[in-house]
């Protein structure tokens, strides 16, 4: 014949067990705050790449129009020398005119350096070669040859405007905010993880609690009833005995 005695789980047992479910709900959830913070902050770098890019096009597109504005008033220029063509100074004045707005058109436009270098160039330019040249031309007849004194104060003007530099120099500021945007979306190839992370952390933060939680029941109980050994639903340790 056998017998079953029943020893009651120790209340410093329950406790400890207990006490170690806490803790581990506590390091579950420290976890699935980190991922789903790196997470966050991913998202965050992400916005700020993606934003510096829409910002980085925003300034190609300024620049490249005050670029083309600029080279068209070159071209202008030098048609109204040749053929005296009083619409071509209505051109000439109407770039100069746009350029200078799209330099004072927002704040980035005002702290664009390269775009206030080329306003610079370009007034420059403008004051020194195109409208003492203009002056002189206007005193010249329409349709005739050009005086060579007048075509040697044009040689001597002025007329490296930069404008292969100011092209370069945009080309270069565009692909290096298109550079950092792909290099940001290529390290959250994992952006997907933390969420499978996130969940397994708290599936275990809740197996964990409901244990902690019947922990806490059998101590109760066990404190409740101290005399009582084999009443309750406490856990016990069964040894059998012949």
């Amino acid at each position: 014949m056998y017998s079953t005695l029943i020893i009651p789980v120790p209340p410093a047992k329950l406790a400890r067990a207990a006490w170690l479910r806490v803790i581990g709900v506590l390091l579950l959830g420290l976890l699935a705050a980190a991922a789903l913070g790196f997470y966050g902050y991913e998202l965050y770098r992400l916005n700020g790449a993606l934003s510096s890019y829409q910002q980085a096009m925003l300034q190609q597109q300024m620049r490249t129009e005050a670029i083309n504005r600029l080279s068209e008033m070159d071209v202008s220029f030098n048609r109204y020398l040749l053929d005296g063509n009083s619409a071509n100074t209505g051109l000439i004045q109407a770039d100069k005119l746009r350029i200078e707005q799209l330099a004072q058109s927002n704040a980035d436009a005002q702290n664009d350096k390269l775009l206030q270098g080329l306003v610079a160039a370009e007034q420059k330019w403008y004051t020194q070669a195109v409208q003492p040249l203009i002056e002189e031309r206007r005193k010249l007849a329409a349709g005739q040859g050009l005086p060579e004194d007048f075509l040697a104060r044009y040689r001597a003007a002025p007329q490296d405007l930069q404008i292969v530099n100011f092209e370069i120099a945009t080309e270069n500021a565009h692909r290096e905010a298109l550079q950092a945007l792909q290099q940001t979306e290529d390290q959250l190839r994992w952006r997907w993880l933390p969420f499978p992370l996130a969940g397994l952390a708290a599936l275990g933060m809740i197996w964990l609690a409901i244990g902690g939680m019947k922990n806490v029941s059998y101590l109760k109980q066990a404190a409740e009833n101290p005399e009582e050994e084999d009443d309750g639903p406490e856990p016990q340790d069964h040894v059998d005995t012949k």
